[in-house]
């Protein structure tokens, strides 16, 4: 008896903790959001690599700043202005992040890191750490910070690989 009642509890705890699941990644070693994966790109160098995730970078992210290359990897801070949904008020953000690309012969690791929110002011960026601005809400409402965040970054993961092994931006579907 002792152990089914420890089952259901133990059921109980999950799913309550499952249901209030966060979207954006969280790096397990250091607790920070982070979206990062090794991806393959069969048959090309890592200098074809490079040479397309650096395109990519310059077409997608037009309005970032500070791109550094060296032999190995491509380093940008990436920018999205972003609305999200509080109560019934659409609350419009700037999310800043770091992007890196390590490339090897026929694979290449992407890294969307140190997110921060904030603006930008007279050509400085002034932010704070996007996991204390999002932990200051309600949990009810911080799913609702965390999707259109992880909505873009998912969009932009899928737009690279595609233009790094096709070389060129994947046309948008007509919305009719």
């Amino acid at each position: 008896m002792k152990k089914k009642r420890f089952l259901i509890t133990l059921t109980l705890i999950l799913f309550f903790h499952l249901s209030q699941a966060q979207l954006i990644m969280i790096d397990g070693e250091t607790g920070e959001y982070k979206y990062e994966e090794v991806v393959s790109a069969q048959g090309k160098s890592k200098h074809e690599i490079q040479s397309l995730a650096d395109q990519w970078v310059d077409l997608y992210y037009q309005n970032s700043f500070d791109k550094s290359i060296d032999s190995i990897s491509l380093r940008k801070q990436g920018h999205n202005k972003l609305e999200w949904n509080f109560i019934n008020k659409n609350i419009p953000i700037n999310v800043f992040f770091d992007i890196e690309i390590k490339t090897k012969d026929g694979r290449y690791k992407y890294s969307f890191s140190n997110f921060k929110i904030g603006k930008i002011i007279n050509g400085e960026i002034d932010s704070s750490d996007l996991k204390i601005y999002i932990e200051r809400f309600p949990k009810k409402y911080q799913n609702s910070i965390e999707e259109p965040i992880d909505e873009e970054i998912t969009k932009a993961i899928a737009s690279m690989d595609f233009y790094i092994k096709n070389g060129k931006i994947e046309d948008d579907e007509d919305d009719w």
